[in-house]
C-alpha cells in the first residue's frame, strides 16, 4: 500500500467514524488537515478538500436551516474526494 493509500485509508476511517456519530466534526476536520500534509497529490486536490472542510465547519456552526448545504451533502462530497484521490 502506498503512503497516499495509507493516509487516505486513515482519512476514510475518520470520515466513517464521523458519519457514524462517534467523531465530532471538529476532530474530523483536524485529522483531515493533519493527514493532508503527508499526501502527494496535485494542488487542486488540496484546494478542493479545504473548500469542503470549510463548508463542513460552516454547517456545524450554523443551524441546518440557515446553511445553504447540509453536512450530509458535504460528507458525501468528501467520500467522492477520497475516491478520486485514491486513483492518483
Amino acid at each position: 500500500m502506498s503512503a497516499n493509500q495509507e493516509t487516505l485509508a486513515a482519512m476514510r476511517t475518520a470520515l466513517d467514524a464521523h458519519v457514524a456519530g462517534s467523531l465530532p466534526v471538529g476532530d474530523l476536520i483536524e485529522q483531515w488537515r493533519a493527514s493532508a500534509s503527508s499526501l502527494t497529490l496535485p494542488p487542486v486536490f488540496g484546494q478542493a478538500m479545504e473548500e469542503l472542510l470549510r463548508r463542513m465547519e460552516m454547517s456545524a456552526v450554523f443551524a441546518q436551516d440557515s446553511c445553504s448545504f447540509s453536512s450530509t451533502a458535504v460528507t458525501d462530497q468528501l467520500k467522492k474526494w477520497l475516491d478520486k484521490a485514491g486513483t492518483i
